[in-house]
C-alpha cells in the first residue's frame, strides 16, 4: 500500500496495519470552554443578585457580561466552514510520513533522512528531521492529538529502516 493510499484509508476511517495517524486537534476548544465557564459564573451572579434584590443595574450588568461570554464561547462561522475541508493529519507509514495541513500535501520518505530528533521544552514537543544533504524539516507536534508520541514513532520507524 502506498503512502497516499494509507492517507485515503485514514480519511475513510480505517487505519491500515503498520500506520499511525495523528489528527489536528481543535486548539480553540479549551479557550471556548473557559469562556463558557465565565459565562456560567456571570449568569449565576445575575441570578444571585436578582434573588437578593440588589438592584436592576447589577442584574443587568451580570446578565450582559454572561451574554457577551456566551457569544465568545460559540464557534464562529469560519471555524465551522474550515471543518468541512479535510482535517489536517500526519500519517506515519512504514516507509514515510504524509502530512496534510494548511500548506498542502507533503510526502516525506524515511530513506531521504539521516536522523530524527525531538525537542521537549515546557509542555511542547517538536520533531526535527535532518536530510542526507543537511536540510531540515520541522514538525510542530503540539497541535496534534497524542502529538507527544509522534517523535518516538518516527524515530522508531527511521531506526528500523537504517538498521
Amino acid at each position: 500500500m502506498t503512502d497516499i493510499e494509507a492517507l485515503l484509508s485514514v480519511d475513510a476511517g480505517r487505519v491500515p496495519e503498520g500506520t499511525v495517524a495523528f489528527f489536528m486537534r481543535d486548539l480553540e476548544v479549551e479557550q471556548r470552554h473557559r469562556r463558557l465557564a465565565v459565562c456560567i459564573v456571570f449568569a449565576c451572579a445575575a441570578a444571585v443578585c436578582a434573588f437578593c434584590r440588589t438592584g436592576r443595574a447589577s442584574v443587568a450588568l451580570f446578565a450582559l457580561a454572561a451574554g457577551i461570554f456566551a457569544v465568545l464561547a460559540t464557534p464562529t462561522m469560519s471555524e465551522a466552514k474550515s471543518r468541512q475541508i479535510k482535517r489536517s493529519v500526519v500519517v506515519v507509514t512504514p516507509t514515510g510520513i504524509v502530512i496534510r495541513d494548511g500548506r498542502g500535501l507533503r510526502t516525506l520518505m524515511f530513506t531521504d533522512f539521516l536522523e530524527a530528533s525531538s525537542w521537549r521544552h515546557a509542555d511542547r514537543v517538536d520533531l526535527l528531521l535532518v536530510r542526507h544533504d543537511g536540510s531540515r524539516v520541522f514538525i510542530n507536534c503540539q497541535g496534534f492529538h497524542r502529538g507527544e508520541r509522534l517523535p518516538d514513532v518516527v524515530k522508531q520507524r527511521l531506526q528500523a529502516l537504517t538498521a
